[in-house]
């Protein structure tokens, strides 16, 4: 069940059972179901209500592995959203502080350039107004020399100051047209960075959107495994019966077939070719779905015998004689459905169960290979397959010895 929940984690993420993202193989899709068709036969043998409530755990526990990874992958996405969105809005905190400091360094600026205009002002409206070649007509009148010298020394004087004053206004624009452009960029940077900010406080929210709809889902699927276990537990008993009623199926079979190879041994005739060492041919074209042996219930944990190997195949699938032999039983048989079991002498006897049709008769003999019957799914069986058994003296052996290595046909 590891296998299936980590595939489906895998198509969960991908969104899509068949996206090639994540390069998921058609053969990794086919262990998938043959898991899920090992599961479906272990409740063959139990009522419609524990097989429900069984192929929903078996759903439910493949599931939950990929749901809550996708819960954990959800919660570190809104960890990663929520810590880019504190980022962002530490960014435009910084930024709307630049563009204060900048607008006020521009005001500043503002105000330095005006003063400077008004300091000056009277200087500049002299100037425009001649007061210097005034002052130059008035020096070069005098007729004292000392008076001379002292005068064109006070015009130097404003002529210096005047250049002084024209460089003071232009350097105080010059910062002023600095300042403004610095506190345009800041203003830039500052929207910006909001934007940044409530986009990645959107993402958070709707990473955090993802992550509650993913704990929602697997919160469903931990109520469905719930209930699931509850429809089982209440029909506990009623799966034992059944089981019961399924062994008591088999012991009367094994009489029959006793009873058969007795008659076979009497009136010499019956014998087949292959009594074990991988002498049958494989009654079906298939893959081998479960195999023989003594299991755990996926549900209750009891242990019961699985007294045949599985092969899955379609329904109306050719069923072939695994030898030559009688027909010793065809017919109806509980739990099995639509059976047939064919002698093969020394003992040694096949049945083959749950079939759609069977198309040999009670007494009749078969050849090795021949066409027998049709693949179904009657009686206890969850879907379409062979049940097929091995017996030596009745009792049920695990066929796979006396089926090629290969099991193929």
């Amino acid at each position: 069940m590891r296998r299936i929940g980590w595939l489906l984690a895998a198509l969960l993420l991908a969104g899509t059972a068949s996206s090639p993202a994540f390069g998921v193989s058609q053969s990794e899709l086919d262990a998938v179901e043959r898991e899920k068709a090992e599961m479906a036969a272990q409740l063959e043998d139990a009522s419609d209500e524990v097989r429900a409530a069984g192929q929903e755990l078996a759903e439910t526990e493949a599931e939950l592995p990929g749901a809550q990874y996708a819960v954990d992958v959800a919660e570190g996405r809104v960890a990663a959203a929520e810590a880019e969105a504190a980022q962002a809005e530490r960014e435009a905190v910084a930024a709307r502080e630049a563009l204060e400091a900048a607008e006020a360094e521009h005001e500043a600026a503002a105000v330095a350039v005006e003063s400077a205009r008004e300091a000056r002002a009277s200087l500049f409206t002299a100037t425009y107004r001649g007061v210097e070649l005034l002052t130059v007509d008035a020096i070069l009148a005098s007729g004292d020399p000392q008076h001379a010298v002292d005068g064109m020394t006070y015009l130097e004087f404003m002529m210096e100051g005047k250049n002084l004053a024209v460089e003071e206004v232009t350097l105080s624009r010059r910062e002023a047209a600095n300042a403004e452009n610095t506190a345009s960029l800041a203003e830039s940077e500052a929207v910006a960075a909001e934007a940044a900010a409530a986009e990645a406080l959107a993402a958070a929210e709707t990473r955090f959107t993802e992550a509650q709809a993913a704990e929602a889902a697997v919160q469903q699927l931990v109520g469905r495994r719930v209930a699931a276990l509850a429809v089982a537990e209440d029909a506990k008993d009623q799966a034992q019966s059944e089981y019961d009623d399924l062994e008591a199926e088999s012991e009367r079979l094994a009489d029959q077939l006793r009873q058969a190879d007795e008659d076979n041994d009497n009136d010499d005739s019956g014998g087949g070719s292959s009594s074990g060492g991988g002498g049958f041919v494989v009654p079906v074209d298939g893959w081998k779905s479960s195999d023989f042996g003594w299991r755990r219930h996926p549900i209750y944990g009891t242990t019961r015998l699985h007294g045949g190997t599985d092969f899955a195949a379609g329904t109306g699938a050719t069923i072939h004689a695994a030898d030559s032999g009688k027909v010793v039983y065809a017919g109806w048989s509980s739990g099995y459905g639509q059976l047939t079991c064919i002698s093969h002498g020394g003992g040694v006897s096949t049945c083959y169960a749950h079939q759609s049709a069977i198309w040999v008769n009670t007494g009749e003999r078969v050849d090795r290979d021949e066409r027998i019957g049709a693949v179904g799914s009657t009686g206890d069986s969850t879907g379409p397959h062979l049940h097929f058994e091995v017996r030596v003296h009745g009792q049920r052996v695990n066929p796979v010895g006396y089926l090629p290595g290969c099991l193929c046909r």
